[in-house]
């Protein structure tokens, strides 16, 4: 675990494991769309630097995907912004069956 206070630049990737075989109970996640619809996105500035920003509230967010946040010994939450990729490949996914179905009826 690693902990930093400011920006991180990285002239690399930065990946996380996501090999299958690390994984059990894999599914595919149904009702997409209807957990994006239940997300706000944000803008904010934030008290400590008044640096503006864009994002959700992790409070929120715990609601409705808690595996994308982490909460941490001082009692603050944290938003892994990468887990809730998953949820919008699928959301696009059910978008786009509805764009095919809805161009078939015209």
């Amino acid at each position: 675990s690693i902990s930093v206070s400011g920006t991180i630049t990285a002239t690399g990737d930065i990946t996380a494991y996501s090999d299958e075989t690390l994984k059990s109970d894999i599914r595919t996640i149904s009702g997409a769309l209807d957990l994006v619809a239940s997300m706000r996105g944000v803008t904010f500035t934030r008290i400590d630097t008044g640096i503006r920003g864009v994002g959700v509230v992790a409070q929120e967010l715990a609601a409705v995907i808690p595996e994308a946040v982490l909460a941490h010994d001082d009692g603050l939450l944290s938003v892994a912004y990468g887990n809730l990729v998953g949820v919008l490949i699928e959301a696009v996914k059910d978008l786009a069956g509805k764009v095919e179905r809805l161009e078939v009826r015209t």
